[in-house]
């Protein structure tokens, strides 16, 4: 067992408490997340819609050249 002079790395503090002190302040008006979160609610929802409308846009667009050579390979045989 190596001695005190031997070591190579210090000694850790395995007995360390934290003092339970709370350092976060409360403060009385909300966060600006929840700010921007309440004003921006309805915008959202109509955004939310339009761009679900454009992928579905753009799917449709991507899935007919597909479809349209499964077809015509279909007409093959």
């Amino acid at each position: 067992m190596p001695t005190a002079s031997y070591r190579k790395h210090p000694i850790t503090d395995s007995g360390y408490q934290t003092t339970g002190a709370n350092f976060r302040v409360k403060h009385a008006a909300p966060p600006f997340r929840n700010l921007s979160k309440e004003f921006l609610a309805r915008e959202m929802k109509r955004d939310y819609l339009t761009e679900a409308v454009c992928f579905l846009v753009i799917v449709g667009l991507s899935a007919w050249p597909i479809t349209s050579m499964v077809h015509a390979l279909s007409l093959l045989k």
